[in-house]
């Protein structure tokens, strides 16, 4: 552990890093300045990012909390800022290993043994796909967090494309539109890719998220149990989008989810994880902000965000 800096009069951060499979991972905790914390929180951020979030959104988070009495960890998943590894082999199952890990160390220097578990789009996958493994888990924190599979994918692009279809065609009423487009400041092959392009990227989106067909059985051979052990528990199936992983959400396990209305694809994942949550009587409410966009990314949203999951940590 290196010094610890301030960050206000009320908040302390520091540098911090662990090992996971003879590779670095770089951290920050962020605690109160008078070390009196009534509870711990480890952050996870989503697949193309790191540990501040887009926006800064994480270390916000981070920092808001420690104002309240909470200690938290950030850090970047292997093959993301400045941890160790290649960002070509980073998947869903070598995050899950990050994320163990993670809560192993906030137990270890921070004694904090029942951690809430904060997750952003893919990290709040990575945060349920692997609960499993974390069965100490004491809350769920988790931010517009889409289903596991591309298995319900065509139903969330088609919400997509109506979404855009529905911007481009108040933005095709507008005189300055066509004005800007017979200047040849519209290109109309970008204007495509908005719309439909999320069609033409199942693939790479498969890759991506970690869903691609299981390698054969005798691959995992050598590899270290931890990995054959998050590789089952975080790989996702093809077909319709898998249930399996939600079985992780326990009856005891309190969560709160929120969406952006503004984001696209939010009213597919709402819909995948509320008809679960009803069907099982999970104690998981799901939360909506007006206007906002994926990422959170306007001060109001933030606040927004923050007095959401204050008032949730105060409740549970």
């Amino acid at each position: 552990m290196n010094t610890t800096f301030a960050i206000s009069d009320s908040v302390v951060e520091e540098c911090c890093s662990f090992t996971v499979n003879d590779s670095a991972v770089k951290g920050i905790v962020t605690r109160p300045a008078d070390g009196k914390a009534k509870g711990g929180i480890v952050l996870s951020h989503g697949w193309s990012g790191f540990r501040s979030g887009p926006a800064g959104i994480l270390t916000a988070l981070a920092r808001m909390f420690a104002q309240h009495g909470y200690v938290s960890l950030r850090f970047d998943y292997r093959g993301r800022g400045e941890s160790q590894g290649s960002g070509l082999e980073a998947t869903l199952t070598t995050m899950a290993d990050d994320l163990v890990a993670a809560c192993a160390f906030m137990d270890k220097h921070e004694h904090i043994q029942r951690p809430a578990l904060c997750g952003l789009c893919s990290g709040g996958n990575v945060v349920i796909g692997t609960l499993k493994r974390i069965p100490q888990a004491d809350n769920l924190l988790l931010l517009s967090v889409y289903p596991f599979s591309d298995g319900d994918a065509f139903g969330r692009d088609v919400h997509r494309t109506l979404h855009y279809l529905k911007i481009y065609w108040k933005k095709l009423l507008r005189a300055d539109t066509w004005t800007r487009f017979f200047k040849g400041d519209v290109k109309l092959k970008n204007v495509f890719n908005v719309i439909f392009g999320h069609f033409l990227k199942k693939d790479a989106n498969k890759k991506k998220e970690g869903t691609e067909p299981p390698p054969a059985k005798d691959a995992s051979k050598g590899l270290p149990k931890a990995v054959k052990a998050s590789a089952v528990e975080s790989r996702s199936q093809s077909g319709e989008a898998p249930k399996k992983h939600l079985a992780n959400l326990r009856p005891d396990l309190n969560g709160i989810m929120i969406y952006g209305t503004a984001d696209p694809d939010a009213a597919a994942a709402m819909k995948y994880y509320g008809d679960y949550i009803s069907e099982h009587h999970l104690p998981i409410t799901i939360h909506t902000i007006e206007g906002a966009n994926h990422n959170f990314s306007s001060r109001e949203w933030l606040e927004n965000i923050q007095n959401l999951l204050l008032e949730h940590l105060q409740k549970h």
